[in-house]
């Protein structure tokens, strides 16, 4: 039933289980130590031990990621199986896919749901994954598989959960990070991070702020203007967050996020080795304001929660020049802007009782505004006229939903059977305000219109867990997903059907996903060793993908994707003190079905049988942590990863980036109070491409090589 290469799947179970990732939550017990070292996580809306959790998912402690050089969204998911960066702009414009499930790079809603702390965070009609520093973090979980009945729309292949610490009722306390690296062929780096602690009424009233400062330096040309190292950038962070608990039974947080990046250029280079880019003009820039409030209350039966949220999150970026092949020279202007507001309101039962259950209510108002100007003078289509597009559209989504899901145990808490759903209901208003120039003839086609949409959808999940023991369990599931229905341009649409020959229609269904898994998790040795391996089967129906056969991509339904795969997991604390080794792997084929001859003719990488574009068929990541104390106030620390992923796809063009695989060391000493090590990054200085996005290169970043101070105080 399960698909694996013999070329491939050596390379992966030498990795996995010669070396027993980070990505199983380094945050293991030492040798003896037992359970201390549970990992505990909220996957399922809940306070559960990892190795309890029936479903793939993984912890990324945010202690191990500070002591492994990781600071990003996009180096984590390195460490995920199955899990891939798909395309990026700039800060605040990448895409991820897990598990195979990809479906653009600039356009339509994502295929993962992604939460920063409670909040949901949604660009309604665009894909792209939240820019977050990782700087005093509590961990980050990501959910492999639809996990739509709990985290609602976009959780097509997964969820992504970046979850920051809370302010401490006791403790005042401190911590500082400063780095600074080389750049291989490129301009050095820097950052800055701060965090304070402050109980304003000792047990009832404190404030945690952090404040974070990154100095990203250049490393590509820019061929036309003669500038050396021209993409340079920088990234603001900063996150305030005031708790209150007045009473035993009260819970109280409101929270406060500012994010800025800037960027000369972008992060898509005309040639990869050496890098460097045509364009003539450039700048790739994104900053959001989040406000949330988060209140619970204990009812001793139950928790109730209520998670609310208001985001002003804007991506802004120009650019002219050259991109070789169909495009030719060209100039774009790109300023888009989102406001949603959310409301989660949920009671969680305790966990006594045979009966365990969580019920809640979801609410969403949302607006994209904004859209694409672009001059293309030697656009082939139709006659070599040439073409100008002009955008100024709003895309508004109001949403509402309500879930439960309850879990009832069987032979004192051996077998739990899970049965849950999701009711989804949605309108979504697009008002277009566009227009199409032949450039070479003076004709200009505006569109003025409006079109609204109303959709609905049941999502729900059937679990049937085992605990054989109290150090493993099997689980078989069944699970739905989905995501909203993509709403295009009429006179958008109307240009792509002519050039593939197709009907499409503005406005296209909510895509849903069945996906069905069996796993297992277990731990040996008093649990120093910790395995978890789970095979899926996935059925993506009426698939919205962004095709791109004309000036501007569309995302429509181009048929179904099939996939089927295996993930794996060890993390092993071995009998040498202080070694920690991890690996974990993915395996998949996943098939585009359905396809309409005339998109094949058109557009040919989108063929039934083809593996989907933006997916990897195989990754994996293998690392390690040692520390060895050196005298009784101090510590050697060392740690290590390479990660690898096999040829990717550009659903752009049809390219391929070929196969990756990228190192990562750091050694250092310290103590609980301080941390000085040296690090390298791309040990390899491994060029990529990583990615092929709009006819483009994305490449990784070129190898550094620092030093990081951490203080805590």
């Amino acid at each position: 039933m399960f698909f694996i290469n013999k070329r491939v799947a050596p390379r992966i179970i030498c990795a996995t289980f010669a070396l027993g990732t980070a990505a199983q939550a380094q945050e293991v017990p030492e040798p003896g130590n037992g359970v201390s070292g549970e990992i505990v996580v909220t996957a399922q809306r809940r306070s559960q031990s990892i190795q309890a959790v029936p479903q793939a998912v993984q912890a990324l402690g945010g202690e191990t990621l500070v002591k492994t050089g990781i600071t990003n969204l996009e180096q984590s998911i390195q460490l995920i199986p199955s899990a891939t960066t798909g395309s990026t702009v700039g800060a605040g414009s990448t895409t991820f896919q897990i598990r195979g499930v990809a479906a653009s790079e600039t356009d339509g809603d994502p295929t993962v749901g992604f939460y920063l702390d409670n909040f949901a965070f949604a660009l309604p009609g665009r894909p792209f994954a939240p820019a977050a520093d990782f700087y005093d973090l509590q961990r980050v979980e990501v959910l492999r598989g639809p996990s739509g009945t709990l985290y609602g729309l976009g959780s097509l292949g997964g969820t992504i959960k970046v979850l920051t610490n809370d302010p401490d009722l006791y403790e005042t306390e401190g911590s500082v990070r400063v780095s600074g690296a080389a750049t291989s062929g490129g301009e050095p780096n820097g950052s800055g991070d701060l965090m304070l602690n402050a109980p304003l009424i000792p047990g009832k009233l404190a404030v945690r702020g952090v404040v974070s400062y990154k100095m990203i330096g250049g490393y590509a040309d820019a061929l036309s203007t003669g500038e050396k190292d021209a993409n340079d950038a920088s990234s603001f962070t900063g996150r305030v967050k005031l708790l209150a608990r007045p009473t035993d039974d009260l819970r109280v947080q409101l929270a406060y996020w500012r994010n800025e990046n800037r960027q000369n250029y972008a992060n898509r280079l005309t040639f990869f080795d050496p890098p460097a880019t045509n364009w003539t003009l450039g700048e790739s820039n994104s900053n959001y304001s989040l406000y949330t409030a988060d209140i619970e209350y204990d009812l001793g039966f139950a928790t109730l929660q209520s998670s609310t949220g208001y985001i002003r999150n804007r991506i802004y970026s120009e650019s002219g020049g050259f991109i070789p092949g169909s495009i030719g020279d060209f100039v774009a202007y790109w300023p888009l802007t989102t406001k949603t507001f959310n409301e989660d309101i949920r009671l969680t039962s305790d966990n006594s009782g045979p009966f365990r259950y969580i019920v809640g209510f979801y609410y969403q108002d949302g607006k994209t505004y904004g859209g694409q100007d672009t001059i293309l003078p030697d656009f082939q289509i139709p006659g070599n006229l040439g073409i100008a597009t002009r955008n100024n559209n709003e895309l508004k989504s109001k949403a509402w939903a309500v879930y439960g899901e309850g879990t009832y145990s069987l032979f004192e808490r051996k077998l739990d059977l899970t049965v849950g759903g999701r009711y989804f209901e949605e309108r979504r208003t697009f008002n277009e305000n566009s227009s199409l120039e032949l450039l070479e003839l003076g004709i200009i086609t505006p569109t003025i219109e409006t079109v609204k949409v109303k959709e609905n959808t049941f999502n729900p999940r059937f679990n049937i867990a085992f605990h054989a023991s109290d150090n493993g369990m099997i689980y078989v599931e069944a699970a739905k997903g989905f995501r909203s229905g993509a709403v295009t341009s009429t006179s958008i649409i109307a240009a792509a059907n002519l050039a593939l020959g197709t009907d499409f229609s503005p406005s296209s269904r909510p895509d849903t996903l069945w996906n069905y898994e069996a796993g297992v998790k277990w731990s040996l040795f008093d649990r120093q060793l910790r395995l978890a391996l789970s095979a899926y089967y996935f059925d993506w129906a009426d698939a919205q993908l962004e095709l791109s056969p004309s000036a501007q991509t569309i995302v429509v339904p181009v048929g179904d994707v099939r996939g089927r795969g295996i993930d794996a997991e060890i993390n092993w604390s071995t009998p040498i003190a202080g070694l920690q080794l991890q690996a974990s792997g993915n395996v998949n084929k996943t098939t585009l079905r359905g396809v309409p001859d005339s998109v094949t003719a058109a557009l040919p990488f989108i063929a039934n049988g083809h593996q989907l574009p933006g997916s990897a068929k195989t990754t994996f990541a293998i690392a390690g942590n040692y520390a060895r104390p050196i005298t009784p106030a101090l510590e050697f620390r060392a740690s290590g990863r390479y990660t690898y992923r096999s040829r990717q796809q550009s659903i752009f063009d049809g390219r391929y980036a070929p196969w990756i695989g990228m190192g990562a060391a750091r050694i250092g000493v310290g103590n609980d109070d301080y941390d000085l090590a040296l690090f390298a990054d791309n040990i390899g200085n491994t060029r990529g491409p990583l990615a092929v996005p709009g006819g483009q290169y994305q490449v990784p970043y070129p190898r550094t090589i620092g030093l990081a101070l951490d203080v805590k105080f």
